[in-house]
């Protein structure tokens, strides 16, 4: 779950501090593992004291994480959901907006995500807080398998669903992985008759 907003974190210099303390985290947890880094080594790196740092985050794996999550786009939902030339799959993928990178950050998400892989934990933690969006997306989705498939059972589009969710899901964590803009589906297109 994400660090509460405080006084700090809602104006300029408070998110610019939240920034700083994020950049010192990811770029620490890159160099050491996230399991060795400490809260004083953040602190140090970001050039803030430790009450600074819990005024911000409350642990240490929240400014790893970081405090903006990605969420649905719902002018790219209701352009999904209309649209019925919008691919089930490919359009799926264009659901979800990750938060905007700061000014001189963009490697930033690419690095955030290198820690991830490298800390199952971590990860785990990441997944726990993207779950209401997964559900959100799956929901999604559903809407357009009801669409397209209308005489369906509900259970054949409801598990239809949670495997193409779950697809999105990875194909979209591993181009942010290998630090692509955008997931290789293009890269499928060849076999794609052929994949079942």
């Amino acid at each position: 779950m994400p660090a509460p907003a405080t006084p700090h974190s809602s104006n300029a210099r408070g998110r610019a501090t939240a920034r700083a303390i994020e950049t010192a985290a990811v770029r620490l947890a890159l160099e050491k593992g996230p399991a060795a880094l400490t809260v004083d080594e953040i602190c140090a790196a970001a050039g803030v004291k430790q009450r600074t740092f819990f005024n911000h985050f409350p642990t240490k794996e929240d400014a790893l994480l970081g405090s903006a999550l990605p969420r649905l786009n719902e002018q790219r939902v209701r352009e999904y959901l209309s649209d019925a030339t919008v691919g089930v799959l490919s359009g799926a993928l264009g659901l979800v907006e990750l938060p905007a990178s700061p000014d001189g950050q963009e490697d930033l998400a690419a690095a955030r995500m290198r820690v991830l892989a490298a800390s199952p934990a971590l990860a785990e933690r990441q997944a726990g807080r993207l779950l209401p969006l997964a559900r959100e997306v799956n929901e999604v989705i559903r809407l357009k398998l009801r669409a397209v498939g209308p005489d369906q059972a509900a259970e054949r589009i409801d598990a239809a669903a949670s495997v193409l969710t779950r697809i999105a899901s990875a194909l979209v964590l591993q181009a942010g992985r290998a630090g692509e803009a955008e997931p290789g589906l293009n890269d499928l297109r060849w076999i794609w008759d052929r994949l079942l």
